[in-house]
Formats: C-alpha cells, structure tokens, sequence
C-alpha cells in the first residue's frame, strides 16, 4: 500500500508542483494585500493620470477578501478545483457560508480544445473521425466549459444536433487531483482547514460527482428521464442519439432558442415573462414531485426561451435523486410554510436532519417563527430564498445537521427562483409548489390497486409466510449446537467501567495491606530475623509501617474524593 502511495505521488508529481505553485502565488499576493501594498499597475493609474485604466478590472486590483480569492484560486487551479468550489456552493453545512456565497458564482469558461484533440476523441471512440460520422461538423465550439464543449453538427439524415465533447486531458487532470486530495485528506483534516469543514466528506461528494459528471451515458439516461417526466408541460429536453453516443461524447438534437438572459430584454415583466417564470420553477418542481428527481442546476445558461414561449432544458449533468420518504417530507414542509404553522416546521426540520447538541426548543421555536415572518415580508409572497437561507442558518446555529440531498435540492430551488423573479418579479413560489405538494401526498395516500401490484404484494406476503417456519427452525437448531451467538452493544457503560477499574483497585491495596500486616505480625510472634533494641524484630517493624503509609494514602485518598461519608 505505501509502495501505491509513493507511485502515485511520483506520477503526479509535476501537478503537485503546479498546485503548491499556483498556492504560493496566491498566499504570497495575500500577504502584500494584508501588509497594505498594491499592484504595479495600481499605482501607475493612481499617479499618472493619462495612464490607461483597463475596460475590466484586474481580479487582483482593490479590496479583495478572502473568500473572494479562494475562488479565484480554484479557478487557476483547473476543472477539478472548479467542480469542487460548485460543489461546495451548495453545501454551506461543510463550509462557512460567506464561502459557499461567493463559490457560487464560479464560471467554467475556458480556452477552447484544439480541433486535432476533439477529432482524436471521435477516433478513440469509433475508430473515425467525425466528417465520417456526420454530414456535416463545426470544429468551431458553440460553448465551451472546462469538462467539455459544445459543437453543432448535422446526421446523415439531416436532423441538427449539438454534440458534446469532452476535453482529451480533462480525465487524466480530474484523476490526478483526486489522487493528491486524498493523499493530503489526513493532513487537511488536522490542519486549519479541517477545523472549518469535514475534509473526508467533502472528498467522497467530490470524488461520487465528478465520477457521474465524466460519464456522458449517464447524463443521456438523465435526459431520456427527464424527457419523459416532462412531457406535455412546456419544457422541451432535447432527445439523445445513442448511436452517437459514448463515455466521452454526447449527441442530443439541437435546440434552436435563445439563452434565457438574452430573451429577459424583451419579456421582462409580461404576461409571457410571467408564464415562463412559471415554467423555470417547474424545471425542479415537477420532476421532484412526479418521480423524486431535479435539475441540479438550472441557471440561465442551462435555460432557453423557444418560439412560443416553451422552454428548453439543457446540460443534465448535476441532477438530484430522492426518496419516496424524504420527497413526502419535502412536501409536508412547503404546506406548512404556506400555512406559516411554526409547530409543525420545528417539528419536521428536526425530523429532516440529524441532532448534532441538545436543542433548545424555546429558542428553536422563535427562530423558526421569524424566519416564516421574514420569508413572507409585506407582500405576503414566500420567497424561496428567504426560506432556505433561514433554514440552513436555524440548522447551524442549533446544531441540526441537514443531509446533503436538502442544500442540493435548496440549491436548484433558490437558482430557479432567482432566474423566475428576473422575468415576473411578483411570481409566489410557494403557490406554485402548493397544489404539486397536494397531488403528491394525495397521490401517496390512495392505494393503488392494479392488477399487477396486488400480484407483487401477494408475492412477498406469501414468501414470507413461507420462510417463517424454516427461519424459526434455524435459530432452534443453532441454539441447540450452542452455534447461536448474540452481539451485545453497549452504549454510556464508560462511566460504569471507570468505577468498576477504581474499586478493583482499591480492594487489590487492601488485600495487599491486610497480608503485609498479618505477615508481619506472623514475624514478630516469631522473633526470627534481626532484632533492634528494643526487642521488636526489624523485618516485622518494616512491614508494619509500609502497611501503615499504604492505609493512610488510601484513607486520605477517599477524604479527597469525597468517598467517605
């Protein structure tokens, strides 16, 4: 295992190199901010004053905190730093949220990939290139982010689609990462950072993340999914290829629209503005609720505004997945936020998470009433925003460690939320979610009694019975063989143990000062051995007195304690 270690350490050793340098430069710059000195380029426009000032602003330049460089930091870093600061947006649980806030707005643009490196990625695949595969091919990329990009291109048949390639080294770069950040994971977790997030969780979301994000069949089965869920509300998700299709590269048919920030100029504020804000909270709302599935990342890049006012949905490759149990919670909870029943909020935010410290009820309470009153604010609207922030802020200041399902679910809400307010900014979101939530739990509590369900219900009813006599007659026989073993846990007997160890401790000196003593007297009664002058034999007088100084340690002992009463 060590010898893996040391293999590994010596492979990636040139992108340790990059990552300490890159680490360097930016502590180094930190430390001259927080000393007070300023860039080159800083004084020359504050001296000179025909000294040309740039369009855009250095990141570097001004005031800039730290929060604010640490993302700067993982940009530089590359696409595994960038995932990891996206990542870690949605989790203020794992980091301080000022943090979570400004990794946020993490971007992925990048430089583009060359065209001999994505024509070597359709030969790994298929053995061709791809003028042999489609009729038509734009080396030129129509997007471009740092796992992969964009290209439009038309099939043999003449249908236009968007075919998406992933970057030649973007694997190979991910891997290496991941193989340093484990190495370093103990190092981190006793290190300052440890102390201000869980390195080892943060770690294993990382490492689940990029595994799914870098296989593109796994987001085509998300898109045929969603195509499915979505059918007939509006929302188009553009319909995969798989005959075009590979780990690395993904074929979907083309969407013809505009980004939803290019169509906010014309449709802000409209009755049609109005009817697509609707339709971007149904992008995580409808999914959820019908099948326990949502976009993980609806921002206004993934969003297109179509002829008619329908939208598409593109890049499914952060998506959510949850449980009958947890979605029926989800559910209680919005309709008691709609009905501002403070009880039953208390009551199902300590359901949800995990109880970290005793929580104070009384102050629970009040938080959660004001959170609901701030979150409703004068016009009596709910906003999303004003819900999940609170919420995320009552779980950490009481101690109630939230799964991570809710801020990724949290996440998506306050992204989409926040795309819906640019088009109608009086759009209630929780009065769109309310008769979602209804159907759902009136969904959940009608029995369906279909042919086939009773058949599968029957089966397992059946089955059981069945087993239930040979399991009996198992545990009989094992307990006959003297085979049959119970695991006994204890939990709070530490404090039993301790006492326990004291006792036998002290019944050991005791034992030992009764035998020093009768010992002893056994010797003076004999006389044997050397004899003082006063008659007394001296190995005897020796056993009395160190059987003495043993007792009156112990008495001593217990007085300090307490023991004696």
């Amino acid at each position: 295992m060590e010898f893996k270690n040391l293999y590994h350490k010596y492979q990636n050793r040139d992108r340790y190199r990059e990552i300490l340098h890159i680490l360097g430069r930016h502590g180094f710059r930190f430390l001259l901010q927080r000393r007070g000195f300023r860039s080159i380029g800083y004084w020359k426009q504050k001296v000179l004053p025909h000294y040309p000032k740039p369009a855009v602003l250095s990141e570097y330049e001004g005031e800039m905190t730290l929060p604010r460089r640490v993302r700067f930091l993982f940009e530089e870093l590359g696409p595994t730093f960038i995932k990891l600061g996206q990542i870690l947006s949605t989790r203020p649980d794992l980091v301080p949220k000022e943090y979570a806030q400004e990794l946020g707005v993490l971007q992925d643009g990048v430089m583009q990939e060359s065209a001999k490196k994505i024509r070597q990625q359709f030969i790994n695949s298929w053995g061709r290139p791809p003028e042999e595969l489609f009729r038509e091919f734009d080396y030129q990329p129509a997007a471009a982010a740092s796992i992969a990009q964009v290209h439009r291109a038309v099939l043999p048949d003449g249908r236009e689609v968007a075919v998406k390639v992933q970057r030649s080294d973007v694997k190979k770069v991910m891997e290496k990462d991941l193989t340093i950040l484990q190495d370093l994971e103990k190092l981190l977790q006793h290190s300052l950072v440890g102390k201000v997030c869980d390195v080892a969780e943060i770690n294993q979301i990382l490492f689940r993340q990029i595994k799914r994000e870098l296989d593109f069949t796994v987001e085509a089965l998300n898109m045929e999914r969603f195509e499915e869920v979505l059918a007939g509300s509006g929302i188009l998700v553009p319909r995969v290829y798989w005959n075009y299709i590979s780990q690395h590269i993904l074929t979907m048919d083309w969407v013809d629209g505009r980004p939803a920030k290019e169509a906010l100029v014309d449709c802000e504020a409209t009755e049609a503005g109005e009817k697509f804000a609707q339709k971007v909270m149904y992008t995580v709302l409808l999914p959820f609720f019908r099948h326990g599935i949502f976009h993980g990342d609806p921002h206004p890049g993934n969003v297109f505004w179509l002829d008619g006012g329908d939208l598409a949905l593109v890049d499914f490759g952060i998506t959510g997945r949850l449980d009958q149990e947890f979605r029926f919670t989800i559910a209680e909870l919005m309709l008691a936020i709609n009905e501002k029943d403070t009880c039953s909020v208390v009551t199902i935010t300590k359901k949800i998470g995990k109880m970290t410290q005793p929580v104070n009820e009384e102050h629970l309470f009040q938080d959660v009433s004001e959170m609901l009153d701030r979150a409703a604010g004068l016009s009596g609207s709910i906003s999303f925003s004003y819900l999940i922030n609170g919420m995320i802020d009552i779980a950490i200041n009481h101690g109630i460690k939230m799964p991570g399902s809710f801020f990724l679910l949290g996440k998506a809400l306050l992204t989409a939320e926040g795309l819906a307010r640019r088009f109608h900014p009086d759009i209630d979101v929780v009065d769109i979610s309310r008769p979602l939530a209804l159907a759902y739990m009136k969904t959940h509590f009608q029995p369906v009694l279909t042919q086939e369900r009773i058949y599968k219900q029957g089966a397992g009813l059946l089955r059981g019975m069945l087993s239930f006599p040979r399991d009996v007659a198992e545990v009989i026989s094992d307990l006959a063989k003297g085979e049959l073993s119970i695991v006994f846990i204890h939990r709070g007997l530490e404090v039993l143990y301790d006492k326990l160890d004291a006792v036998s401790t002290r019944l050991a000196i005791s034992l030992i000062i009764v035998a020093m003593m009768v010992s002893s007297a056994l010797i003076i009664h004999a006389g044997s051995g050397p004899v003082l002058s006063m008659g007394l034999p001296l190995l005897g007088l020796i056993g009395f007195s160190v059987a003495a100084l043993l007792g009156v340690w112990m008495v001593i002992g217990l007085l300090r304690d307490g023991k004696i009463r």
